[in-house]
């Protein structure tokens, strides 16, 4: 997450490769070898936040590496994926897979999260396993999920961006040059610091998620609720408006769709003590979190791709 200032935070906080089998629960449980598990999910975020990443800074030759590593994950996986140039930034790129139908007819759902951190400032790590390992872990696992089970005929479009912390940049490539077309996207689910308890520092809630834009879109928010119920976790949704009100908005990649007309949710578990620092370890990610969005985001996917 871009840094700005924690109003909208506070704000929130009031507001209250194939790996697995093939199931056809939609609120599927776990299984010994389940991208959407706790196992699987913490091990892409101690690989993304390992000191052999050197902090996956935005600009730099680790991030690039982490963009062909997300490729290999994601063929490995049974998808195409594409890399799409960020202009921006140069040697930096956004990575893009698509599941489902490729009629350019579809409606789409994307899912998106920035692998890109700080990298190291003054020698110092900065390994960003939350913001923002914890998203891309998520939106990996789902991806997994979907192409081992195939059991949804919507249409899914990851986009891993980079270059987020520089200005939100890869998702700013992606929206001049998509997949498909914006006007045909039913929604864009932006996963952003979702793997700690929600607002360490103030509210300390468990089991809870927070939901910026939810509150716009009457389908969004039952389906939302539905899945949210199905995986154990209570969603707040706050209002993007609110979030422009007090001078919080731009912080993430969500705000580059919204602009643009296309209904987009930023899903996360808000600040924490260790935002932007080098204490951002694997060690402080709930596992039990990461599992709970994990499964929440593969129900309201399925969800929608229904409608």
């Amino acid at each position: 997450m871009s840094r700005r200032g924690a109003g909208a935070d506070r704000a929130a906080a009031a507001a209250g490769p194939g790996r697995g089998a093939r199931r056809q629960a939609q609120d599927a449980p776990a299984t010994a070898d389940d991208p959407l598990g706790a196992a699987s999910l913490m091990a892409d975020v101690e690989w993304l936040a390992a000191p052999a990443r050197h902090g996956r800074g935005s600009r730099s030759a680790d991030a690039r590496a982490v963009a062909a590593w997300l490729g290999d994950e994601l063929r490995q996986a049974g998808y195409a994926p594409t890399t799409l140039a960020i202009p921006e930034v140069d040697d930096q790129v956004d990575v893009v897979a698509v599941y489902g139908p490729r009629d350019d007819l579809a409606p789409t759902i994307v899912v998106t999260a920035h692998y890109d951190h700080l990298g190291e400032v003054d020698g110092t790590l900065y390994p960003g396993a939350d913001d923002n390992a914890s998203g891309v872990a998520v939106a990996l696992g789902v991806a997994r999920d979907l192409a081992a089970r195939r059991d949804v005929a919507g249409r899914v479009v990851f986009v891993f961006t980079g270059a987020e912390e520089l200005g939100l940049y890869g998702a700013r490539a992606y929206a001049e040059a998509p997949a498909y077309p914006l006007g045909q996207t039913r929604v864009v689910i932006n996963l952003d610091m979702v793997g700690r308890r929600f607002f360490e520092g103030t509210a300390d809630q468990d089991a809870t998620l927070g939901a910026v834009g939810l509150p716009g879109d009457a389908t969004l928010l039952e389906l939302g609720e539905a899945a949210a119920a199905a995986a154990g976790v209570a969603l707040v949704a706050v209002s993007a408006e609110l979030l422009t009100l007090v001078g919080e908005d731009w912080r993430s990649d969500d705000w580059v769709f919204r602009d643009r007309g296309v209904p987009a949710v930023h899903l996360s578990t808000g600040l924490n003590p260790d935002y932007h620092q080098p204490t951002d370890t694997p060690d402080r990610v709930s596992r039990a979190q990461l599992e709970r969005v994990a499964r929440f985001l593969r129900g309201w996917v399925s969800r929608l791709a229904a409608r």
